[in-house]
C-alpha cells in the first residue's frame, strides 16, 4: 500500500518550478527555526566570581536541548537546562517554549523548587497529550555565600567537583520528569550544597552518559565522572572541550541524540 506524506503528494501533484520553490521554502524555515533556537543558547561567560563555558552539540539543524545562564542581580547566577526527547521540529518548539518561560522565572528571582513547580504547572496544563518527555534542571548559585540551591525533574545530575581532592559528589534529581504529572514533586524536591574556591560545576544532557562503545556499554555516570577527574587541572575553557572529545572517543559510530554540556567554575 502507497502511503503519501505531504511532500511525497507535492512531488506528485507540483511541477519542477513550484516542487522547487516548496524544498527551498521548507529548507528556509528549517534554517530560521535552528538560527532560532541557537539564539537562545548561552555563550561562554567570564565572570568576576564565576566562569562559564557552554558546548552544545545537535545531531541535526533542530535540537530538542536548551540551557540558561543568567545573573538577575549582582549576587546570583542560574543555570537551567532542558531535554525534550524526540528529534524534529516539536521538540525543538517545545524547547524554545520552555526557554521562555524560564526566562521570566529567573527574572523574579524564583527558587528553584519554584521554577520546577510553575514549568511542571505549564507544561501539564498545555502539552499533557503531547506524549514529548521532558526533562529539567535549574540550580540557583549564591555567588556571595559560594552555596548552590538545586531542583532536578528526571534529569542527569550536577557534577561537584572538588579540586582540592579531586572528588566527585552528585547532586542528584529528585523529581519526576515534567509535565507528566500535576505534581511533579518529591518529598525533598530541593538541595543545597556549599561550594568552595575553585570548585567546578557540571550540568549534562542525558545523551553524554548513554554514549555506547563498540560492545554496546554505556559510558555511564562513573565513566564521566572518571573524565572529569582527569581534566580536573585543565583550565576551564578546555576542560569542557577534553570531556568531549573523551566521550567521542569512547562512543561507537556518531552520536544519536543532542549534546549539551556545561561546566562553570567557582572563584
Amino acid at each position: 500500500m502507497l502511503e503519501l506524506t505531504c511532500e511525497s503528494v507535492d512531488d506528485v501533484f507540483a511541477g519542477p518550478d513550484l516542487l522547487r520553490q516548496l524544498r527551498e521554502e521548507r529548507a528556509m524555515n528549517v534554517d530560521l527555526a535552528s538560527k532560532t533556537h541557537r539564539s537562545l543558547l548561552p555563550s561562554p561567560i567570564r565572570h568576576p566570581r564565576i566562569d562559564v563555558d557552554v558546548r552544545h552539540s545537535p545531531i541535526n539543524s533542530l535540537s530538542g536541548d536548551y540551557c540558561q545562564v543568567r545573573f538577575p542581580d549582582p549576587s546570583s547566577c542560574y543555570v537551567t537546562m532542558c531535554h525534550v526527547n524526540g528529534p524534529g521540529v516539536a521538540p525543538a518548539l517545545l524547547a524554545t517554549r520552555v526557554s521562555s518561560e524560564v526566562r521570566h522565572f529567573i527574572s523574579d528571582c524564583l527558587r528553584p523548587i519554584e521554577i520546577v513547580r510553575s514549568l511542571n504547572r505549564f507544561i501539564h496544563k498545555h502539552f499533557r497529550d503531547a506524549r514529548i518527555s521532558v526533562s529539567f534542571v535549574a540550580a540557583q548559585i549564591d555567588l556571595d555565600h559560594r552555596m548552590i540551591v538545586f531542583s532536578g525533574a528526571g534529569h542527569p545530575p550536577i557534577l561537584h567537583l572538588r579540586s582540592s581532592d579531586g572528588s566527585v559528589r552528585r547532586l542528584e534529581s529528585r523529581n519526576a520528569l515534567v509535565g507528566v504529572k500535576e505534581d511533579c514533586l518529591d518529598d525533598e524536591p530541593e538541595r543545597t550544597a556549599k561550594l568552595v574556591a575553585g570548585d567546578r560545576l557540571l550540568f549534562f544532557s542525558h545523551a553524554i552518559t548513554e554514549a555506547t562503545d563498540a560492545e554496546n556499554q554505556e559510558l555511564g555516570l562513573d565513566g564521566l565522572e572518571h573524565f572529569a577527574s582527569r581534566t580536573l587541572d585543565t583550565e576551564l575553557f578546555n576542560m569542557s572541550h577534553r570531556i568531549m572529545e573523551q566521550v567521542a572517543q569512547y562512543r561507537e559510530g556518531p552520536p544519536q541524540h543532542d549534546t549539551t554540556l556545561i561546566v562553570a567554575e567557582i572563584k
